[in-house]
This record gives C-alpha cells, sequence and structure tokens, in this order.
C-alpha cells in the first residue's frame, strides 16, 4: 500500500477474519488491490464490478501475483446472489474507480439494497466489510444513507465496528465492519 492507513487497516483486519479454506466477494474490484489480498489469503475469490477497466486492471494485479483462484466477473454487486450463495464474507470499497471515470460511482440505493440481500445469507462469523469514501458528494450521500439503513440491524444479531481518522480535515475514507454474531432464529 501506499501509505494508506485506511486501507492498510482493513486489511490488517480481514487477515484476522479469513481462513485458508473461506471463499470471499470482492464487490467493488476497481483495480484489483482487495481481490489480490483475498485471493492470498481465501480459497476462492468472486471479485464484481460494472466496468471493463476494473477486469483489465485486476487480471493484470492478479497475473503479477501468479494468482488462479478468483472468477472476474462484469456485473454489478447487487447481483451477487445470482452468482454465488456460500461465502464468509464481503468486501465493497465504494466510491469511484481510482484513475478511472469519477462520474461513475457506486450509490447509497444499490449498496444499501445488496447490503440487505447478503445479510440474510452470512452465516454466524460471517462479515461485510464496507471502505467509505465522503471526499465527494456521491460517497458523502451513501455514507448518510449506508449509516442510517446501518442504525436499524438487530444489535443482538450484528456487531458494526466504524474505523476512521476523526482528525482529519480532508474527509478520508473510513472502514465499516458488519459481523453476524447470532442467527435470527436463535
Amino acid at each position: 500500500m501506499k501509505n494508506n492507513l485506511i486501507l492498510e487497516t482493513a486489511h490488517q483486519l480481514l487477515s484476522n477474519y479469513i481462513k485458508s479454506t473461506d471463499i470471499m466477494i470482492d464487490a467493488t474490484m476497481g483495480n484489483g488491490n482487495d481481490t489480490v489480498f483475498l485471493a492470498k489469503h481465501a480459497k476462492y475469490v468472486y471479485a464484481f464490478d460494472i466496468q471493463q477497466q476494473a477486469l483489465i486492471e485486476t487480471k493484470k494485479a492478479l497475473e503479477l501475483s501468479n494468482l488462479h483462484n478468483v472468477k472476474l466477473i462484469l456485473d454489478s454487486h447487487e447481483k451477487i446472489n445470482d452468482y454465488i450463495s456460500d461465502f464468509k464474507g464481503i468486501v465493497f470499497n465504494l466510491g469511484y474507480l481510482p484513475k478511472g471515470d469519477k462520474s461513475i460511482t457506486t450509490t447509497s440505493d444499490v449498496t444499501i439494497k445488496t447490503i440487505i440481500s447478503l445479510l440474510p445469507k452470512l452465516k454466524v462469523e460471517g462479515f461485510i466489510m464496507l471502505v467509505v469514501y465522503t471526499g465527494h458528494q456521491a460517497g458523502m450521500d451513501e455514507s448518510i444513507a449506508i449509516d442510517q439503513y446501518l442504525q436499524s440491524l438487530n444489535q443482538s444479531q450484528f456487531k458494526i465496528l466504524k474505523i476512521n481518522l476523526p482528525y482529519q480535515d480532508n474527509k478520508p475514507p473510513y472502514i465499516l465492519f458488519i459481523q453476524k454474531v447470532k442467527d435470527e432464529s436463535n
């Protein structure tokens, strides 16, 4: 990483939860940094993005690391359930593709719809991690909407960790880590 404390922290946190037998999902592959990280730690990774450029960059990154335990999928993360139903965790790196078209961003309605569809599929100890960017208006709107939605989750079923840099003035990204600690039926 290039001196990015939030992304380094996100990867450190993930390394504590991912086992070599786990199936993971990268919901927003971007340039492939998270996909490569997950592929090094998990048994298999499904990586999604809506932009062809993201697939090209991620494929290059995987080839450079000689990693083959990944399926790259050119589709929205809202379609994850069409491809896979058994997984340990999902990683979102929200916002826009770095060095890409900044007008193409993740949106609160699609992201929340996706989270709602994935939470019931999580097994106990499964998780969703989001790195949320608030440095642009779409990201700020998405952050507010996600925060409002997460407040509605059952606190005995899900634990939510937030890691941020509160004393930075440049609206740095922050981490949300949602872990399922109990099934609904318990």
